[in-house]
């Protein structure tokens, strides 16, 4: 029964539905920059998708490349709480957020892809690439603006059926009376067109004959980890995650980079939207994973790939910014004790929440033929590209060589309008790059104290790769084991002028070869206190996002529930008679349900 209404659930809210071209920003931000490269003519991205499960309803325009944003009304939709009634007030934790990635080529030249809100242009667009040429067509583009969600409870249920259906001694009939394969499951695109030189393996699916063909009817599915089987932490396999997912593809070179301005990399990006349905802290998130395939045949050195966030809480007027360098999170939190609304967007009111976005899982490092470590020892650290703290990264002091992965390693935030030199809104392809190199747009470095810009008074002068990070980086690896003042860094503590904040977590640098494959994994955490100032809830934010942690270590793997019991009742004189029985696929067949929550 349980799985039943999540099933019904999921169907209504992953939805194939389709936004307005000619979108409005309401922010006015406008962006340019230096001559773009020509490509394929695609046309803009305009399908939209809904993940909503758990406690939050959110929009997805994967395909190109933006989430989280009503772009054809220019309002946020990340919605959280979700709301029980239409009718009822909407209140939303993040405007926008994008992919931003960027690196030089052989001859310096900058190629880069990033969007922000797509109002000015767009620097990505639907498909998969041609494997050899990294081009597409505008077909192709087409045929690929859409969504595919599926949920683990439609593919548990397609599993047993089809295993009863080859079991003499179960008859599927009486099982599954009615049962048809859903069209989510017939569609899913298992395989790229080879004529047309796509991967044939496309989207990650369960080959059960072994016959490298996806047919559902010879029991093939969209790739879940039913059995719990796949250990991501020492083989690549690439499967679904959560409840629900939704997944996608998108490239960078559908058309010339009108947002950024810059020229084109040559990336193929396989995203998934996902969530959980729990009864803690996980009730609240979201996850987002990236395959990320460089098509291209040169070589990229100095690259970065970054998570990008206009994380308006509420009203976007009163925000701050900052981050945990030990967890790898940055986090946005109100810029005083009372969240007002602005613009329309309804305001959180007295002790509002806190919102935040986990970066697990960035780029491979450059291979040195050694297992970089994991050490507070800080010169050790930076002599053999190690990192002190978990959140910085995955494989490093695991005895494995070269298998680690970057996490947050820069943390750089803006206003819109800047409030001091160097800050605001990128507006060419070397401002996106500067930034996700945590530089200024002015060239000047980031620094350690005030607001992170040498013009403050209370600047230390010292450069710094991650900015207001508290005292979670308390070895000062922010500064590479530089001490500087003040310890405990925050804007809470600064007491900054409260703005229009947007944040970005980037990863790098890294060589980047041709036909390099990556994976960028996030995961967006939400708390709130009950009571307190505007510092509350990022305390029980942090206590979220190591549920969030622990979640990613162990593979996204949630122990389900026993299945629900058939019930049948029989009426006799003055009494009522229950009968409970579990069907032989029930995970609980003769009350054999045994699993442990990992």
């Amino acid at each position: 029964m349980k799985k039943l209404v999540l099933l019904f659930t999921i169907l209504l809210t992953i939805n194939n539905v389709y936004s307005r071209r000619g979108p409005n920003d309401n922010k006015n931000n406008k962006s340019g920059g230096e001559a773009p490269t020509s490509a394929a003519g695609c046309a803009s991205a305009v399908a939209l998708s809904v993940l909503e499960l758990n406690n939050v309803r959110t929009r997805i325009e994967g395909t190109g490349g933006s989430m989280w944003q009503d772009r054809s009304n220019g309002i946020s939709d990340y919605e959280i709480p979700k709301r029980s009634n239409v009718t009822d007030p909407k209140f939303t934790s993040i405007f926008a957020g994008a992919l931003w990635m960027g690196g030089q080529d052989v001859n310096g030249q900058l190629k880069i892809a990033a969007v922000r809100f797509r109002a000015a242009g767009n620097d990505f667009w639907p498909g998969p690439l041609n494997t050899s040429t990294a081009e597409i067509d505008p077909a192709t583009c087409s045929k690929y603006d859409r969504f595919y969600g599926v949920s683990r409870a439609m593919i548990d249920e397609f599993n047993a059926w089809y295993d009863c259906s080859q079991d003499p001694n179960c008859n599927e009939n009486d099982e599954y009376p009615g049962y048809q394969i859903p069209d989510e499951i017939l569609d899913w695109p298992a395989h790229g067109d080879i004529s047309l030189g796509q991967d044939w393996h496309l989207a990650p699916f369960f080959d059960r004959d072994g016959d490298d063909f996806y047919d559902p009817n010879s029991g093939d599915y969209p790739k879940y980890d039913l059995l719990g089987e796949i250990d991501c932490r020492t083989q690549r396999d690439v499967r679904l995650f959560g409840d629900t997912t939704i997944w996608f593809v998108f490239n960078d070179k559908g058309n010339t980079h009108s947002e950024s301005g810059g020229p084109s990399i040559g990336m193929e990006i396989r995203g998934q939207a996902f969530a959980f349905a729990t009864n803690d802290e996980v009730n609240d998130m979201t996850f987002y994973n990236y395959e990320m395939i460089n098509r291209s045949t040169f070589t990229l050195t100095q690259t970065y790939f970054g998570q990008w966030v206009d994380s308006d809480l509420g009203g976007f007027a009163d925000d701050y910014v900052g981050c945990d360098a030990s967890r790898g999170l940055g986090y946005c939190y109100n810029g005083d004790a009372t969240d007002e609304s602005a613009n329309g967007t309804e305001g959180y009111g007295t002790t509002p929440p806190a919102v935040g976005v986990d970066f697990f899982e960035g780029p491979f490092a450059d291979s040195d033929g050694i297992d970089n470590p994991l050490t507070t020892n800080i010169p050790a650290a930076l002599a053999n590209n190690g990192i002190p703290y978990p959140g910085l990264g995955i494989g490093y002091g695991d005895g494995i060589v070269d298998n680690e992965r970057y996490g947050m390693r820069k943390f750089v935030y803006y206003s819109s309008p800047g409030q001091h030199p160097g800050d605001g809104d990128p507006s060419s392809a070397l401002d996106y790059y500067n930034y996700l190199r945590g530089v200024w747009r002015d060239g000047s470095n980031m620094l350690w104290g005030g607001n992170g810009h040498f013009s403050h008074p209370n600047s230390s002068g010292v450069p710094a790769d991650i900015l207001f990070p508290g005292d979670s980086d308390p070895l000062f690896w922010s500064t590479q084991g530089v001490t500087a003042s003040p310890a405990n860094w925050s804007e809470f503590n600064e007491g900054n002028p409260p703005g229009d904040r947007r944040f970005l977590e980037s990863a790098g640098p890294f060589t980047l070869e041709p036909g390099a494959v990556n994976d960028l994994t996030v995961g967006v955490v939400w708390a709130r206190a009950v009571s307190g100032d505007n510092w509350s809830s990022v305390a029980n934010l942090l206590v979220a996002d190591d549920k969030a942690q622990a979640l990613f270590d162990n593979c996204f793997k949630i122990a389900e529930g026993p299945d629900a019991p058939d019930m049948a009742f029989q009426e006799l004189d003055r009494e009522l008679i229950l009968y409970l029985s579990n069907k032989k696929v029930s995970n609980n067949y003769n009350e054999a349900y045994n699993q442990k929550n990992p």
